[in-house]
């Protein structure tokens, strides 16, 4: 299957936050848009499942009041009136934050996003995996794509978004123009990975919504996110318990199965509360990111290292500064925003010199045909 038609087209990698939230844009500005998703669902980090009667995130998220551009987002796709806030407890930086959460879960905005994309003529293509991005010599790109089955098809487009890892826009990038120290900078972005476990327990533990850790050798996380005891019981059918752990990709546990990491997370979390039995655990599920945090901002400016492509990654919101990056969604769709005004102003910019220059010709004509006569 061959995309023949590029004319104002762009092709976005990826149907997390970001790369939903730039098809929905463009969408919306005319543009034909198709989304590439390696896996068989939208989210990215957003990734839900079904807990219940409820739609729950596989990491832990929640909404703050600074987040502007999200929110701008949220009120924009009009699920605003599906979000509440509440009162958390947070042992560490603040002792108390308003935190917001939406009714039904994150994959309300998810889903309006997917659908305002597909309204618009645009299409999603999922358990599609992108193998190379390469420059045709009209100057349009090419998006060579393999499915489940080894098909290969290749989707031609006039812009290129792409939404995952600088690492991971490296390895499938080889033959554009890029200039070889944007790349090695871009290849220098170095990411931890994470390891987030869920349990839907029959009883609450702590009344606190977020407990940082101490890491270690019998505390394989980092954080206790009580899920439940902020958002309330919902229709999970008990109380969720997030336990996140930051590690390496080297370090051992990487490479257990789900069942063994499951057994270290609630036998440290037992040593906590004391009471607790393996009884207690209804559900539980265990979710691996390699790329999951970027560990410093690039020196320059890589959102756009070629003409018409851009990489947005929150490992790329910011530059030139010693700032810890956060994996936030307010940086992610900020970026987002930004890139598609880039599109669009480039557009309007070549649709202008285009209708200038038919507006010569066609005077040009005129004049002739005068003379002529």
């Amino acid at each position: 299957m061959e995309e023949t038609d590029n004319r104002k087209s762009v092709c976005i990698i990826g149907a997390g936050l970001s790369g939903l939230t730039c098809g929905m844009r463009l969408a919306r500005a005319g543009f034909h848009v198709t989304v590439v998703e390696e896996l068989a669902s939208p989210g990215g980090l957003l990734a839900y499942t079904r807990i219940g009667r409820e739609y729950l995130e596989l990491t832990p998220h929640h909404l703050r009041k600074s987040d502007k551009s999200l929110l701008a987002l949220i009120k924009e796709m009009g699920v605003e009136d599906k979000v509440a806030w509440f009162d958390s407890t947070w042992q560490g930086r603040a002792s108390h934050r308003k935190v917001g959460y939406f009714d039904g879960g994150f994959s309300c905005l998810i889903s309006s996003l997917s659908q305002e994309i597909t309204d618009h003529g645009g299409r999603i293509c999922f358990s599609t995996t992108v193998a190379e991005i390469s420059r045709l010599s009209s100057g349009s790109y090419r998006t060579t794509c393999v499915l489940p089955n080894s098909t290969r098809f290749v989707i031609d487009s006039t812009y290129v978004v792409f939404t995952g890892s600088c690492r991971t826009f490296i390895n499938v990038s080889h033959g554009l123009p890029i200039e070889m120290d944007d790349r090695d900078t871009m290849m220098n972005v170095t990411y931890s990975a994470k390891i987030s476990a869920f349990m839907v327990l029959k009883h609450e533990n702590s009344q606190m919504f977020y407990q940082q850790m101490t890491k270690g050798a019998d505390v394989p996380f980092d954080r206790i996110i009580n899920h439940t005891s902020c958002f309330g019981q919902r229709g999970y059918g008990g109380s969720v318990v997030y336990l996140v752990g930051s590690c390496r990709v080297t370090d051992p546990i990487w490479i257990e199965s789900d069942s063994d990491i499951m057994l270290k997370f609630f036998t440290a979390y037992k040593k906590l509360y004391r009471s607790i039995r393996k009884s207690d655990v209804k559900s539980w599920r265990v979710t691996k990111i390699r790329y999951a945090q970027s560990e410093q901002y690039p020196g320059i400016d890589l959102t756009n290292p070629c003409e018409n492509l851009y990489v947005c990654s929150t490992g790329l919101a910011r530059f030139n500064t010693a700032d810890i990056p956060e994996n936030r969604m307010e940086l992610t769709v900020s970026l987002a925003g930004r890139i598609c005004q880039m599109i669009t102003a480039k557009e309007e910019l070549v649709q202008n010199e285009s209708d200038t220059l038919t507006e010569v010709t066609s005077l040009t004509r005129e004049l002739t045909d005068v003379s002529r006569g």
